[in-house]
């Protein structure tokens, strides 16, 4: 058939070549467009193809394009589809039988996947099949819902199926590792990754993960800085899709994407319950991808299965922890305090003197020991426990440090330190003038021994400080719980200014259970 003229009476020479075969093609030219539903006929002996006119337009083509040959067709036929079309034909052919197939048109990179279904019947004249009469529509709505519906249902599956594991799963790692696995397969994605914030927040933890370079998993860091994917996730608190590195504008990413290809992904923060995020998850795919709202939200609920499974877990650990301390700490805290009253009498001058110091030695355990049952014998915070130890002096402190949270152990050694300071800053020291004051300072760092938490207690303005002074009981308390009960450092010098001291001490992730709990029977 030759190309089609622009119009014949107003309506294009194609719709008048099918008027033989529709005589009312008018009114149904109407009511097809109407239903994008286009009509065509295709004489087989003669091998001419005749298309109404809106058939150009649902198979994404230019107008007058079609040449009437059945071969212009087949070559607009999606590649990986056209085998499947061609054998329907020649079935319905060989049996005079009904015509009926999807297939996709060929992929551009300007638009999305799309989708016609044809249908037909054979015209059979002395047992001859001589012509096919049938109708084509845009299905891609259709198929598309099909297939979201579909995939939905396969991630609740399998969002179920993890979920059920995470209420059992004792091995938290074995979790994860299912877990990104199962993310991986159902987004289609070369790279998940389990990130675990780390005490101080400033970095994550790649604790579990796929698709990464060996020796990465279990030790590559990455910032919460708002430069990357997943630390702007955090600092938003909800998903962050990416579509392409190249061009986001957002953040610049972490250099560990760059380092494996990726171009797309998906970022959601691991929420806690306090307001404090555990972590973050995160799928990343080297090729662009369309992320739909349907696969954000299933990543989002990974998350929250990841998350319920740490608080399990923290919850079964604290339930342990309470236990275990209920028996070994109400005799060591006997056992302390007692030890506390003698050394403190050793060193008083009289009974008003012993009472003062024993007392307030006890009211700082106090505290401390106040903080850590009120939280459910949940990690503590440090900026929280400096505005308790502190409080009578609080307008003469000066705070700065990330937000970092102390396990029990660590809590009560610390309180213990820092009313010593205190106490010997107000006898001796900074705020034993009018015009001194306190600095403290922290900061966490990443060593070979783990996250440590580097302490600074600073007195400027105060008097100038006697060296030759003899050690008292309270400064070697100092260094017995610092360096001997929580395995730190102690260094103390003394400026012109008054007291500069560092105390260093090993920090656990304090936002995560233990990789293998194990119980502690030394008494402090």
């Amino acid at each position: 058939m030759a190309n089609p003229s622009p119009q014949q009476d107003g309506k294009p020479k194609a719709d008048a070549a099918l008027r033989p075969f529709f005589p009312n093609l008018d009114s149904i030219r109407i009511a097809l467009e109407s239903g994008q539903i286009g009509i065509w006929s295709w004489d087989v002996r003669a091998g001419r193809l005749t298309w109404s006119s809106n058939l150009e337009r649902i198979h994404r083509l230019p107008p007058a394009s079609f040449d009437g040959s059945f071969a212009f067709f087949e070559s607009h036929i999606h590649a990986q589809d056209r085998a499947a079309v061609l054998a329907a034909i020649r079935e319905a052919l060989r049996t005079f039988g009904a015509y009926s197939v999807q297939y996709r048109l060929p992929a551009t990179d300007a638009e999305e996947e799309h989708w016609v279904e044809a249908s037909g019947t054979v015209i059979v004249e002395n047992g001859e099949a001589v012509q096919m009469l049938g109708i084509c529509r845009d299905v891609t709505d259709r198929v598309r819902l099909d297939r979201e519906l579909r995939v939905r249902a396969r991630q609740q599956e399998a969002i179920a199926r993890i979920g059920a594991r995470a209420l059992t799963e004792t091995d938290l790692q074995k979790l994860f590792d299912e877990m990104v696995a199962t993310v991986a397969e159902m987004l289609g994605v070369e790279f998940v990754k389990i990130l675990e914030l780390v005490p101080g927040d400033a970095e994550f933890l790649l604790r579990a993960g796929i698709g990464w370079k060996p020796g990465l998993v279990g030790a590559a860091h990455v910032s919460t800085g708002p430069g990357t994917h997943a630390g702007h996730a955090l600092a938003s608190g909800r998903p962050v899709v990416l579509e392409d590195l190249a061009q986001e504008t957002r953040f610049s990413g972490a250099p560990l994407l760059a380092e494996h290809g990726v171009t797309s992904g998906i970022a959601v923060p691991i929420a806690g319950p306090d307001g404090r995020a555990y972590g973050a998850l995160t799928a990343h795919a080297r090729r662009k991808l369309r992320f739909e709202a349907h696969d954000v939200s299933f990543l989002a609920a990974a998350a929250n299965v990841i998350a319920g499974a740490i608080q399990r877990q923290l919850l079964d650990q604290r339930h342990e922890l309470m236990i275990r301390e209920l028996r070994h700490r109400s005799g060591n805290l006997f056992s302390q305090l007692l030890a506390l009253f003698s050394q403190t009498a050793r060193n008083s001058r009289n009974l008003a003197d012993l009472v003062s110091k024993y007392e307030a030695r006890v009211l700082a355990l106090a505290n401390a020991h106040r903080l850590i049952t009120e939280g459910g014998w949940r990690s503590t915070s440090l900026m929280e426990l400096m505005r308790t130890l502190l409080a009578p002096y609080v307008d003469r402190v000066a705070f700065a440090g990330p937000d970092v949270f102390l396990e029990p152990d660590q809590t009560f050694g610390l309180s213990t330190a820092v009313h010593e300071l205190a106490t010997n800053a107000m006898k001796y020291g900074g705020l034993s003038s009018p015009k001194g004051r306190l600095e403290i300072l922290w900061s966490v760092d990443r060593t070979e021994r783990g996250p440590m938490l580097t302490f600074h207690w600073k007195e400027r303005n105060g008097p100038p400080p006697k060296r030759a002074r003899k050690p008292g009981f309270g400064s070697r308390l100092i260094g017995m719980v610092i360096e001997r009960q929580l395995n730190g450092e102690l260094r103390r010098s003394f400026g012109p200014e008054g007291l500069d001291a560092t105390l260093v001490i090993p920090l656990t992730h304090e936002r995560w259970p233990a990789r293998r709990a194990q119980e502690d029977d030394t008494p402090s």
